[in-house]
């Protein structure tokens, strides 16, 4: 960064913002989009801060902005500002205030449905001030720029500026309609059956849809990202899906096939260390961790194996 123009004043933190928003979207549109403002504005401020850096932040091909040398050692410190930025809002929010808090949780279809959303009901009583929004998906959002304000995530984080506990260990199943292994011989391996299975989740995915079992001669019968859509799928005969256990075993038109087969997983709560002092986020964080802890002192205790029946 050594041709960066030496400043005779203070950098503009909106004009940083508007750096990152490109940097990490690559079109103006997409930008804009994500700022709530128009194109123009977004290029208006890129090109100020290139001038005032005396530099070309990003190379331009057909529209798609990349950073370019001097943009990508600009992106680490941007970084690294926004991050101090965050730490002022929770410094700032530290405290309980008198309005109402809105609290991010980002996490997946089938977690919000069993813990998030009881433990956001139970926040209705006693925290009725705050308002929980739910972004759900396989996604990770970035916890450290802001994307939400905790995350209930299947993977631990490695990042120190990351806290997190653990809530609980699951394990991942293969279940069946009644109604799809009618009449059919117990399957032994998956070759010959039809398969439904989470669209991101299969191979070269980093989670293998099937509890690790090869899937050679078996049939890709339907893909989704949906948790409902898979649900209903495997329940109308469709084929057989992977499931949280806890899913699978509740539904009344599933049973479990190969049942010596599993896939253990845990559930971990993440937010960065700077929301542990916000308020709301801690009410929201201690309501979901008290819905995982009833699960495992019995309240909502996860169903034991059971038998295929009519087999």
């Amino acid at each position: 960064m050594s041709g960066l123009r030496s400043l005779d004043g203070q950098l503009d933190w909106n004009d940083v913002r508007y750096f990152l928003a490109v940097a990490r979207r690559r079109t103006l549109a997409r930008a804009a989009a994500a700022l709530g403002v128009d194109q123009t504005t977004v290029g208006r401020r890129i090109a100020s801060l290139e001038a005032r850096l005396g530099v070309s932040l990003f190379t331009r091909s057909a529209g798609v902005f990349q950073p370019s040398r001097a943009g990508r050692g600009v992106l680490e410190a941007a970084e690294r500002m926004e991050e101090a930025a965050l730490e002022l809002r929770s410094r700032a929010a530290g405290e309980e205030t008198a309005g109402p808090a809105v609290v991010r949780v980002a996490t997946t279809e089938s977690l919000a449905e069993a813990f998030v959303v009881p433990a956001v009901q139970v926040l209705r009583t006693s925290k009725p001030g705050i308002q929980v929004t739910i972004t759900t998906g396989w996604a990770q959002v970035d916890l450290r720029k802001g994307e939400a304000d905790l995350a209930v995530r299947l993977v631990r984080p490695t990042d120190p500026r990351l806290a997190c506990r653990k809530l609980a260990d699951f394990r991942l199943q293969l279940y069946a309609s009644r109604e799809y292994l009618s009449g059919r011989p117990t399957p032994t391996t998956l070759a010959g059956e039809s398969l439904i299975a989470y669209e991101d989740a299969v191979p070269p995915g980093t989670r293998h849809p099937f509890a690790r079992l090869s899937m050679e001669g078996g049939v890709l019968a339907l893909l989704s990202n949906s948790h409902h859509v898979l649900v209903a799928a495997a329940a109308a005969g469709a084929g057989i899906v992977q499931l949280p256990s806890f899913v699978g075993d509740a539904h009344p038109d599933l049973v479990r096939v190969f049942p010596e087969v599993e896939e253990p997983y845990s559930v971990w709560q993440v937010l960065p260390q700077a929301n542990r002092r916000i308020a709301s986020v801690r009410a929201v964080s201690e309501a979901i961790a008290a819905v995982f802890r009833q699960r495992r002192a019995g309240g909502v205790r996860e169903p034991a194996r059971v038998r295929r029946q009519g087999r």
